[in-house]
């Protein structure tokens, strides 16, 4: 009987155990739910309306979605700061109450609303979905902890909140605001247009993409710079509205905007903005009135690029003159007034060549030399008008063409090429440019008038032209003056002085001789002599330096051994090299092959150093001394080369 009477109690201990851990304990966990449960719940989701309400100012704001962005109707129309709009409505979406209590005990209790601060209300937020709306009233801080206390939407609770939402909502109305006057991005602009009414000044400068690249679609269709026209364009869409002068003003004439001085459009696909720019808030001002098209209010804008704006239609046009790239060019063609044309051409391996047209001898060509040619196709290729003044005239007749010197050119260069300059792809075929370069400005010298076959459009360019454009053979061709076969080599080096017949070096070349050493390394510079350039004239008598004709100082005479199976031949190189003049500059000449050169820096420094090494020279008394140098006199002629000599040697081995 007691084990039956224990068993029942222990099963009524374990029946109270049970609900206490699972029922009452549910129950507790309930009402804590239910007490920190979302104020507003589903009616904070998928907001497209807000208003905000201040009944200690009077202020009112209301923002409404438009699309993908939420706009300010009220107090102007403008685009709503995203980040502050969504900051709101995450408190709102995420309001818990903290705690709550009914109205109606406010009877029995002596305190009402007022004591909370809600009623009046210090905020009314009114949100809303579709065409449903709902009132929240913001109240008082609480007393003891950092909260709030707000009215339900059916007036029947007074809740505590976190006050984080009374910080939300308090925000000033510029942060409210979006800053950006434009939503198109860079990429996204297809086109977009500047117009300028200033006195004496009415510009329109219309832009078109294509593809990478922007053209000028008026006043004028040519090129544009389009790396300037993309870093404009960015610094237009960067631009900020920096205060809020009147919402919706009746007259803009006070602001200069009813036919604003400069209007800045912008396309794309999908959309159209318009900025308008009147005048300047005082004279000494950095800001200036200014108004979105589409919107009534006007604002104050801080912009320094107006000048650019004012100037687009030179400041944004493409000044390169080609519009090829011409270092990826395989032919060009040099022509000079009146005479015959020099054609360089790129081969399949890559080097070039010269076609030399000549009456007597026809066609002949000319290995060239790449490193001229190149340099050459790069200088073209970054060919510029001047800048500002240099787009002379975009539409000349036949007669100004003739003042300007293009309709019979001094020179004229065709280049062909597969690239258009700033582009990947190839061209499907070669497509060529000839450049026509006419008489110099008449208000600067130093510029000359330039064009593009084919486009009216006469520029200014800098007059350095004349220094890189020449349709003298000897510009372009190989440097390579002197190249020995594999079985010949140099077995002896001579150098004479001419002015006293003195030798200063002669020297036999042993096959093993050290080709570091003075004599060996000059010999193996000689076996495959290049130099850095020719001198038009060839091989003349005397040679310019410092600007007096002076006569050549030295003979070298390479003395050149060949073995073949059958016989030993030996030969002589004899080449003239003027006087130095301490610098990187020494001359030299072939009288055989009518040539004339000047040398590269590695002949320079081994002969100068085997020459001035051996020929003493007076010291000077003192580095500054003022003892004046010594003067030939015409009883002391100094000799010429022996010519009638050299006509006759033997020609210099060449490949």
């Amino acid at each position: 009987m007691r084990l039956k009477i224990t068993l029942t109690l222990l099963a009524i201990l374990l029946g109270l155990l049970t609900y206490i851990f699972y029922i009452d304990s549910r129950s507790e966990s309930g009402d804590a739910d239910e007490q920190k449960a979302s104020v507003l719940g589903d009616l904070a989701i998928g907001l497209d309306y807000l208003s905000i309400e201040n009944n200690n100012t009077g202020q009112k704001i209301t923002l409404e979605r438009d699309g993908n962005r939420w706009m300010l109707k009220e107090p102007y129309l403008w685009p709503a700061n995203e980040f502050a709009v969504q900051s709101i409505l995450t408190e709102l979406r995420f309001l818990e109450r903290i705690s709550s209590f009914e109205t109606n005990v406010f009877s029995n209790s002596g305190v009402s609303l007022p004591d909370y601060g809600l009623s009046p209300s210090q905020f009314a937020i009114q949100i809303g979905r579709g065409e449903q709306r709902s009132t929240l009233h913001i109240g008082k801080p609480t007393e003891i902890g950092n909260n709030l206390y707000i009215l339900s939407i059916d007036k029947s609770h007074v809740h505590v909140v976190n006050r984080s939402l009374l910080d939300a909502i308090s925000i000033n109305l510029d942060t409210l605001r979006s800053n950006r006057l434009f939503d198109i991005a860079v990429f996204e602009a297809t086109s977009w247009n500047i117009q300028v009414r200033e006195p004496n000044r009415d510009l329109r400068a219309w832009f078109s993409r294509n593809g990478d690249n922007w053209v000028f679609e008026t006043p004028i269709r040519a090129r544009a710079d389009s790396e300037a026209v993309n870093v404009l364009l960015n610094r237009c869409l960067s631009l900020e509205a920096d205060s809020i002068v009147a919402p919706a003003p009746t007259n803009l004439s006070p602001y200069g905007l009813q036919n604003p001085v400069y209007r800045i459009a912008i396309e794309s696909d999908q959309s159209r903005e318009v900025l308008e720019i009147g005048e300047k808030i005082s004279p000494d001002s950095e800001f200036r009135y200014a108004k979105r098209e589409s919107r009534p209010s006007v604002f104050q804008l801080r912009i320094d690029f107006l000048d650019i704006l004012a100037n687009a239609q030179t400041r944004l046009r493409e000044r390169r003159i080609f519009e090829l790239d011409v270092t990826a060019a395989s032919t060009a063609t040099i022509e000079r007034r009146d005479q015959p044309p020099l054609t360089l051409q790129k081969l399949e391996d890559g080097t070039w060549e010269l076609v030399v047209r000549d009456e007597s001898q026809g066609i002949q060509t000319l290995s060239g030399d790449s490193k001229s040619i190149n340099r050459l196709l790069k200088w073209l290729d970054e060919l510029k008008a001047v800048p500002d003044t240099g787009f002379v005239n975009d539409a000349p007749s036949d007669p100004q063409k003739e003042v300007y010197g293009v309709e019979v050119p001094e020179y004229s260069i065709t280049v062909y090429s597969n690239r258009i300059y700033g582009q990947d792809n190839p061209l499907p075929e070669l497509k060529s440019e000839t450049l026509l370069i006419g008489e110099r400005t008449p208000e600067d010298r130093t510029e000359s008038y330039v064009m593009i076959e084919g486009r009216n459009f006469i520029y200014a360019t800098y007059n350095e032209i004349f220094d890189q454009i020449d349709n003298n053979p000897s510009r372009f061709k190989d440097r390579t003056v002197i190249s020995l076969p594999a079985a010949s080599r140099i077995s002896k080096i001579a150098i004479e002085r001419l002015l006293d017949n003195s030798i200063v070096l002669e020297q036999e070349i042993a096959p093993d001789s050290d080709p570091e050493s003075g004599p060996a390394k000059l010999a193996g510079i000689v076996s495959n002599l290049k130099v850095e350039e020719y001198l038009t004239d060839g091989f003349t008598r005397t040679v310019p330096i410092a600007g007096r004709d002076t006569p050549w100082a030295y003979q070298l005479i390479a003395t050149v051994s060949s073995e073949d199976a059958d016989e030993s031949i030996t030969q002589q190189i004899e080449i003239f090299v003027s006087e130095t003049t301490g610098g990187p500059l020494l001359y030299g000449g072939i009288a055989r092959s009518n040539q004339g050169f000047r040398f590269g820096i590695d002949f320079i420094d081994t002969f100068s150093k085997l020459v001035f090494d051996r020929v003493p020279r007076e010291k000077p008394e003192d580095p500054f001394s003022s003892k004046p140098l010594p003067e030939t006199t015409d009883s002391e002629p100094i000799p010429e080369p022996p010519l009638e000599d050299v006509v006759d040697a033997p020609p210099a081995p060449a490949e």
